[in-house]
């Protein structure tokens, strides 16, 4: 497993100000959001090029790249629309395999049953016109993937190339059994997001209600070797860089003594 950085800790740094803020914390791996972050490698003043030369140029590798939600809607209208939100996403795709990755994270719409139709049939529809790279469908606050009993539901109806993203954050705010997830798609996990919390409060990692222990027994059970991304959004408790070498050197402490 690595360990990976993730920006939303520093949201309105570009991405040469969050890959310094990587390397600073003793990452050697970064992840990328599409959207919701300003190092989004989709920026007025970055090519495609000049993101990859930035990450590869600079002892950062990109691990993960979250691009749109598959919401079945237009953005600007909030009208269904599946086909154009399908093409919305097609153009996000090609971005992954130019920086190197081979799969994409996703996440879908509202708690609707239209988002979860749409839902099913856009990640279907993803994954057969670009077959070579996969999906990681995560889990989220308030939409269509957020309960223990909303996961089976979907992934029931999704080509095998469609893999869990495990976000213990978006599990913990509503009070769901994130373990019970792990278990249940423990060999479909595609990539995990880590953030501990108190309730829906994040906290320091260790002093929350997620149960590492159990989560990694299960990741280690399944031989899962893929990425770990370390979230710290909205921390309270410390200064963000001092707040995210505290949780790396947990987690890294931790993993070594298992």
């Amino acid at each position: 497993m690595k360990l990976s950085s993730s920006p939303t800790i520093c949201r309105k740094a570009l991405l040469p100000e969050a890959r310094s803020f990587a390397r600073q914390v003793g990452f050697d791996w970064i992840a990328l959001f599409r959207t919701w972050t300003a190092s989004s490698p989709v920026h007025p003043d970055f090519s495609v090029g000049m993101v990859r030369d930035t990450v590869r140029e600079h002892d950062v590798t990109l691990s993960e790249l979250n691009i749109r939600n598959l919401t079945g809607r237009k953005a600007d209208s909030d009208e269904r629309n599946l086909p154009y939100n399908l093409r919305q996403l097609e153009w996000d795709r090609p971005l992954t395999r130019t920086l190197g990755l081979s799969s994409v994270n996703i996440k879908g719409g509202s708690r609707t049953s239209e988002a979860m139709e749409d839902l099913i049939e856009g990640c279907n529809r993803l994954v057969d016109s670009v077959p070579e790279i996969s999906l990681n469908l995560g889990n989220h606050v308030g939409n269509r993937l957020e309960t223990l009993d909303d996961l089976p539901k979907v992934f029931s109806n999704l080509d095998g190339k469609v893999n869990v993203l495990l976000d213990t954050g978006h599990f913990l705010s509503p009070g769901q059994n994130g373990i019970a997830i792990a278990e249940k798609f423990a060999n479909r996990i595609g990539v995990v997001h880590l953030r501990d919390q108190k309730a829906d409060q994040p906290v320091p990692f260790g002093e929350g209600d997620l149960p590492f222990g159990s989560l990694f027994d299960v990741l280690n059970g399944a031989g899962y070797t893929g990425d770990l991304a370390i979230e710290m959004e909205t921390v309270t408790w410390a200064n963000p860089l001092e707040a995210t070498i505290e949780a790396r050197e947990f987690l890294e402490d931790f993993l070594g003594k298992r």
